[in-house]
C-alpha cells in the first residue's frame, strides 16, 4: 500500500528532478511507480473475496463515456504530441488506471484516511517548492514575482492545492492523534500562503467559495467566519505578493494578461460554433486558437484556453462539456450523499472527509475557469476517490457496537466509536 502513498504524493509536480525525470522513451519514476502500483492492485484483487463495483456510483458512468468521448476525438482528430508538459491522452489513460486501481486498494476507512494525509502532505511539499521560487525569484524580479515551475506554474499549482485544502481543514479536526492534527494544520497553513504569494485570482476566488461553503455547513458559521477572517485578512493584505493586489491594483502585465485570456476565450468561441458536436479534436486547441481568432491579439502569443470548460467544449464538441459537468455534479451529490449516510450511523471520520471533498471540488470548479486545469492529478484524485467511498459506510449496526465498545474504553480518542474503529 505504501507504492499508493508514494504516487499520490508525487501528484503535484509536472517538472520536478526526481518525479518527471525523463529516463529512456518516455518512462519517468512516475510512470515507473504506476506500474508497480498497478501490479500491486492486480495482486491485492486476487486475494479479495470479492470484485469491487467498479461502476456503480453514477459519476463512474458519467467518466466512461467522458473518456470514451477523448479517446474518439483523439483517434480521429486529435493531436499526436503533448501540449507543453501535458499529454492529454494520456493524463487521461492514467487518470482511468488511478480509477481502476483506486476502486481494488481503498476498501477501508483507514486506508482512505491515509490516503487523504498523504495527498495533502504533498500539496504542503510542493507549497514549499513555490515558496523557495518566490524567495529566490524575488530577489532578482522583485516582489511581484509568480513562482511557478516545477509545479507548472502559479495557478495550475493553485488548482491541485484547493483540491485537497479543505480536506485539511477537516482532518486537522478529527483526526485521532495530535500529531496527526499537528500535521495537517501545518500542511494546510503553508499550503494557504503558497497560494497567496502565488497570487493566482482565480485560486482566490475558490478559496472563498471553499471558506463559504465549509462554514455555512458548520455548526457555529458566525463564530467560524470571524475565526477565518482574524486569521486569513491580515496575511492577504500585507502579504508582499497576494491576488487582492492583483484584483484591486493590477500592474500592467496583469492588465495585458486580461486581455489576452479574454481573446483566447473569444477565438475558443469560434471554435464551438464551427465545431459544434465534435470540436477541432482533443489537444487541438492551442495549435488552431490563430485560426479563430479575430483580434489578431493570439497571433503573438497563442496558448491553451485557460479555461477547462472552454477548452473541453471547443476540442471536443458541447456534448462532451455537458458530459465534462455530469460529472463532475455526479460526484458533487455523491459526495453529499456519503456525509449524510456516514453522520447517521456515527462515522464522523468518513462525514468530514466528504465534505472536506466536495469543498475541494467546489474550489476547484472555480478555479479551473481561469486556467486549462481539467488534467490536474489531484482533482481526479477527488473524483476516483468519491467512487470508492459509498461502499465505505459501515452498517448501523457495526457503528453502535462500535460506539458501545468505545464508551467503556478510559480515555477515547474519539468522539465516535466508528472512527476508532476506522483508523485502529
Amino acid at each position: 500500500m505504501l507504492i499508493y502513498y508514494i504516487v499520490i504524493f508525487s501528484m503535484p509536480y509536472f517538472r520536478h528532478p526526481f518525479w518527471n525525470r525523463d529516463f529512456a522513451s518516455g518512462f519517468t519514476v512516475v510512470k515507473i511507480m504506476g506500474a508497480v502500483c498497478l501490479l500491486y492492485s492486480l495482486i491485492y484483487l486476487a486475494r479479495r473475496h470479492a470484485v469491487p463495483r467498479f461502476f456503480a456510483t453514477p459519476q463512474s458512468k458519467w467518466m466512461i463515456l467522458f473518456l470514451g468521448i477523448c479517446a474518439f476525438s483523439f483517434a480521429t482528430k486529435g493531436q499526436k504530441s503533448a501540449t507543453d508538459f501535458i499529454n492529454p491522452i494520456y493524463m487521461y489513460f492514467s487518470s482511468f488506471v488511478f480509477f481502476f486501481i483506486t476502486m481494488i486498494v481503498i476498501d477501508s476507512i483507514k486506508r482512505l484516511y491515509w490516503s487523504m494525509m498523504a495527498a495533502i502532505g504533498s500539496v504542503g511539499f510542493a507549497s514549499l517548492y513555490m515558496l523557495q521560487e518566490w524567495r529566490k525569484g524575488t530577489a532578482v524580479w522583485g516582489a511581484g514575482y509568480r513562482p511557478g515551475w516545477i509545479v507548472g506554474d502559479s495557478n495550475y499549482f493553485s488548482v491541485a492545492a484547493l483540491a485537497v485544502l479543505p480536506i485539511a481543514f477537516e482532518l486537522a479536526l478529527v483526526s485521532p492523534r495530535r500529531w496527526e492534527k499537528l500535521y495537517a494544520t501545518g500542511c494546510g497553513l503553508i499550503t494557504f500562503a503558497a497560494i497567496t504569494l502565488g497570487a493566482s485570482r482565480g485560486g482566490f476566488l475558490g478559496i472563498l467559495l471553499i471558506v463559504v461553503y465549509l462554514i455555512l455547513r458548520s455548526e457555529r458559521p458566525m463564530r467560524n467566519l470571524a475565526r477565518v477572517l482574524i486569521v486569513t485578512i491580515p496575511f492577504l493584505l500585507f502579504a508582499p505578493n497576494s491576488p487582492l493586489h492583483r484584483l484591486f491594483n493590477p500592474a500592467k502585465g496583469d492588465t495585458q494578461s486580461v486581455k489576452t485570456h479574454l481573446a483566447g476565450w473569444q477565438a475558443g468561441m469560434n471554435m464551438v460554433k464551427k465545431n459544434p458536436l465534435t470540436g477541432v479534436g482533443l489537444g487541438n486547441y492551442k495549435l488552431v486558437v490563430v485560426r479563430y481568432d479575430t483580434t489578431g491579439t493570439v497571433r503573438l502569443d497563442p496558448h491553451v484556453a485557460h479555461n477547462a470548460y472552454l477548452e473541453v467544449g471547443a476540442e471536443m464538441g458541447i456534448p462532451a462539456f455537458l458530459v465534462y459537468v455530469c460529472f463532475f455534479v455526479s460526484a458533487f451529490m455523491s459526495l453529499g450523499k456519503t456525509r449524510k449516510r456516514a453522520r447517521a450511523v456515527d462515522s464522523n471520520l468518513l462525514a468530514a472527509i466528504a465534505l472536506g471533498m466536495q469543498a475541494g471540488l467546489l474550489g476547484v470548479w472555480v478555479g479551473i475557469f481561469f486556467v486549462s486545469g481539467e488534467y490536474t492529478r489531484l482533482f481526479w484524485f477527488l473524483l476516483c476517490m468519491s467512487m470508492c467511498m459509498p461502499v465505505l459506510i459501515p452498517a448501523r449496526s457495526n457503528a453502535k457496537k462500535a460506539l458501545r465498545r468505545e464508551r467503556k474504553q478510559p480515555e477515547p480518542v474519539f468522539q465516535t466509536g466508528e472512527a476508532l474503529v476506522a483508523l485502529g
